[in-house]
């Protein structure tokens, strides 16, 4: 290598396969790759266009790296496969299926510009019921879709819903990389065969960590964790240690969630309804879900436990832990305690009605 080959800049090709990215101009069936989009857990998605029409759309293409794993590869086709067997407007459309020169597969679907639900709910902290409601409703139509089709998507949460920009809003359920296919004869009963299963733990029904049989009410207790965050701006169990999310959700009944904000108590009804630990007692399907909720929100409130009338006076509550003296000087087994007493603290004001607004390592 020359010194003048050194010190040339990189071209936009080199720059690319540095990041382990296609460049701008490669051909991906009859579309061209404009730029890049976002990276996920097996593939990365590119802005494209088609080379005659010049429609916009978007291409998914498996990631070289992990395309010689058997797993990856049948979880990529599977996304591919739920896509294909579903027509609905609230489920991203797939225009064209294809390798690329190197044999990495890709998908074409259509593009989309605006915002998941979880970006939604970060910035607004919660939604109001009725915007739940507009919001929750496209989601059920679209896993009633996938249901009816045979298909389990097996990972609704808010990252996985889209919200597009424009008006009337619409609403797109993605990523059906570990949905369940199933055969007609499963089809009939609603049962996979039994297996260790993927997904989220933080929304998964407690078959499903379990790994026994499943059918489309794993969904529904899905659902359940979306809509108590969609209404409460925060997952129904909340712990960062992975073993303690799993017993949670497997044995702890979820608090309802009129008692962490002022919601109408219709509204536990539904959620708790949900997240019935035994799927007998969950809602058959999402339909009737539905029904539930807007009979919920549609009612008039026969009274809240998660706060005072919205145009009455609020309280609020600072509480501080200090040490004796005032030391700043804190060794390990008094920080913990200070930390047990602030966690005791939250949860007796959260059942008390209030909503925590911020907290410090001695405040809240």
């Amino acid at each position: 290598m020359t010194k003048e080959d050194e010190t040339r800049p990189f071209s936009e090709v080199e720059r690319a396969s540095a990041r382990g990215e296609l460049p701008a101009g490669t051909l991906a069936g009859e579309y061209i790759l404009e730029g890049f989009i976002a990276r996920g857990g097996c593939g990365v998605v590119y802005a494209a266009r088609h080379a005659r029409s010049g429609r916009p759309a978007a291409v998914k293409v498996l990631s070289e790296a992990v395309a010689h794993s058997r797993r990856v590869v049948e979880r990529f086709a599977r996304e591919i496969e739920a896509l294909r067997l579903i027509s609905h407007p609230n489920i991203v459309e797939i225009y064209e299926v294809g390798e690329l020169n190197n044999y990495q597969p890709f998908y074409v679907m259509e593009r989309l510009e605006g915002q998941t639900l979880d970006a939604l709910i970060r910035a607004e902290t919660r939604l109001a019921p009725r915007e739940a409601l507009d919001l929750f409703e496209p989601i059920c139509a679209a896993l009633g879709a996938a249901h009816a089709a045979g298909i389990i998507h097996r990972d609704v949460k808010a990252s996985n819903i889209f919200i597009c920009s424009g008006k009337p809003r619409t609403v797109k359920l993605l990523d059906f990389g570990i949905a369940k296919l199933m055969g007609p004869e499963e089809g009939s009963t609603w049962l996979t065969t039994a297996g260790r299963m993927p997904g989220t733990p933080s929304i998964m029904a407690p078959e499903q960590i379990l790994g026994g049989p499943i059918d489309a009410r794993v969904d529904v207790y899905a659902l359940g964790v979306l809509l108590h965050r969609m209404l409460v701006g925060r997952l129904p169990f909340h712990t960062h240690d992975m073993d303690e999310m799993v017993r949670k959700h497997l044995e702890e009944p979820p608090m309802p969630p009129s008692l962490r904000v002022p919601l109408p108590l219709e509204l536990d009804a539904v959620v708790l309804r949900c997240m019935e630990k035994r799927r007998e007692r969950r809602f058959g399907s999402v339909e009737e879900l539905v029904r539930a909720l807007r009979e919920a929100i549609g009612e008039p409130a026969s009274g809240t436990r998660g706060g005072p009338d919205p145009t009455q006076p609020a309280v609020g509550v600072y509480l501080e832990v200090r040490t004796r003296g005032g030391s700043d000087d804190l060794d390990d087994a008094l920080a913990a305690d200070i930390g047990q007493v602030l966690d005791m603290a939250e949860s007796q004001l959260e059942r008390a009605g209030f909503i925590l607004a911020s907290t410090t390592g001695n405040e809240v």
